[in-house]
């Protein structure tokens, strides 16, 4: 039954919708892709639908329960042939305000908009108390552009419903924008009575579907609301509307503005306005001293998530003559998003020789995030030169993120045969850490298996506690009951204490016994 649910559930949300998400205290809500659409059949409705099927068995009740296994197989024409059914069978049967709406439901699926609507309307006149009221309001106002009848969005605006409302103000974007425009004024403006969430619904729904009209009050919101929250979901809206036009309003506002986040916002949101204006102010955001630390970590962040070549080189003059290590490891973070040689060129540079020793890990450490072959072939290098045991430590973890099997095969080579104890024990420990692989637990016991230091077997069993595999188990349970080294039995033992699983207990168990 919970599939089903989570199938409904998914079911609910048409492809490219505007999310409705309740919590216990708010409405919350989020604006998708440009012209989608509200569905208002909410993971709770279907619950509701899937509880109520169960009450009774009844042959009424037989008929609802196999158009809800209809819906679930997203059969829609048998769903409605089965809802219609129970409409025809059992004209007077206190359920039939279920069937109308999911007849309603069914046929709206297929694109039988007037079909629905005359459903929903007989549904709210003849059972207007009914427990689906809500829904068959919402569900009339969401097809309201498709069927013209555009008075029952004015209805559901009226009722006191937010989520109705939001369903409605979506179908209004539709059939009327401007009207829709100026609604959300009057949301807006200052000494309105709406909730917080629903001007949040309300601003996020003109970004998506307002077009170039919504500026002037995507700029208003912007520039004048006291919730920064509100402010935010409009600035990131005026961004989607690329042009200088809008690039000019958001320096206006970014220079004007004194709360840093909201600030952020401004700067996060040049991410998605392209030319080099945008870049250039930026740059200038991540170059200026004067600024706010978090403000220039930002402008670095999104020069980076624009993957721009022209950002390399400003970026890697930040990264070599900045005086703060924060702004230097973004402007390494940042060079190491952008998918081009010349950017790659400045984090191996970093990880070869950076003389601040932290920000040489973190070089490292991202040339291990990398893809392509050309960065373990330097980690391999730095490897094999490096005389600092630390500094090939974070190596060893590099090695670990990558998805190159040639990092796999040369930390297990490790594991098997560095001189440097230390080193060893960290390859081993790093082998341990790819526990989502077969050949990760073979390997390890063949390496305990062919092992003649007892500190170095410890070590490998360390490893196979850390995978929690069955086999890992079953290996260091044999080691408890077959090892000749004490230490060494003592020491699978007391990892098997930490063994979330029943046949370590019933081991443990047998220890005990007289």
């Amino acid at each position: 039954m919970a599939d089903r649910l989570n199938k409904l559930g998914r079911m609910a949300t048409r492809t490219g919708a505007v999310l409705l998400l309740l919590s216990s205290l708010a409405l919350l809500f989020a604006a998708q892709s440009r012209g989608g659409r509200v569905a208002y059949g909410k993971h709770q409705d279907l619950r509701k639908f899937n509880q109520f099927v169960q009450t009774s068995n009844s042959p009424s009740m037989k008929l609802l329960r196999e158009g809800r296994d209809l819906i679930d197989g997203e059969r829609w024409a048998e769903a409605v042939g089965k809802f219609s059914e129970f409409v025809a069978a059992y004209p007077k049967d206190k359920d039939m305000d279920v069937a109308l709406y999911w007849l309603s439901y069914s046929l709206k699926r297929q694109g039988k908009f007037r079909e629905a609507a005359q459903h929903l309307a007989r549904l709210l006149k003849d059972f207007p108390g009914s427990n689906w009221a809500d829904e068959a309001t919402a569900m009339l106002a969401e097809i309201a552009p498709q069927t013209g009848d555009t008075r029952v969005i004015d209805e559901a605006l009226n009722r006191n419903n937010e989520e109705i409302k939001i369903v409605a103000l979506q179908s209004l974007f539709e059939s009327s924008p401007a009207r829709a425009l100026v609604y959300v004024a009057d949301i807006v403006k200052p000494g309105s009575k709406a909730s917080r969430s629903f001007k949040e619904a309300a601003v996020s729904l003109l970004a998506s579907h307002g077009e170039r009209q919504a500026i002037p009050l995507l700029l208003e919101v912007a520039r004048t609301q006291p919730d920064r929250e509100l402010r935010a979901v409009a600035i990131r809206g005026l961004a989607d509307h690329d042009g200088d036009e809008v690039f000019d309003e958001l320096v206006k506002l970014y220079d004007v503005e004194r709360d840093v986040e909201v600030k952020e916002q401004i700067i996060q949101s040049f991410e998605n306005i392209k030319g080099a204006r945008a870049d250039a102010k930026l740059l200038e955001i991540a170059r200026a001293a004067t600024e706010h630390t978090e403000l220039r970590k930002a402008a670095i962040r999104t020069l980076g998530n624009k993957k721009g070549a022209a950002a390399i080189e400003p970026l890697s003059g930040i990264f070599a003559s900045d005086a703060s290590r924060e702004i230097r490891e973004q402007a390494l973070i940042s060079l190491s998003d952008i998918e081009d040689p010349r950017a790659q060129d400045r984090v191996i540079e970093a990880a070869r020789g950076e003389r601040d020793t932290e920000l040489r890990k973190f070089a490292i450490h991202r040339l291990g995030d990398m893809k392509g072959g050309r960065a373990f072939d330097e980690l391999l290098k730095i490897y094999q030169s490096e005389r600092d045991t630390e500094l090939k430590q974070d190596i060893l973890r590099a090695f670990g993120n990558m998805a190159d099997p040639r990092a796999r095969a040369r930390i297990v080579e490790l594991a098997r045969g560095e001189t440097d104890a230390e080193l060893r024990k960290r390859a081993i420990h790093v082998l341990a850490e790819d526990d989502k692989n077969p050949q990760t637990v073979e390997t390890l016991i063949s390496m305990y298996d062919a092992e003649r230091e007892v500190e170095v077997k410890a070590d490998i069993l360390n490893a196979l506690a850390e995978t929690e595999q069955k086999s890992a188990l079953r290996k260091v349970i044999d080691v408890a009951r077959r090892e000749p080294n004490t230490e060494l039995r003592k020491k699978a033992v007391s990892l098997l204490g930490q063994w979330k699983d029943p046949d370590a207990a019933r081991f443990l168990e047998e220890l005990l016994k007289p």
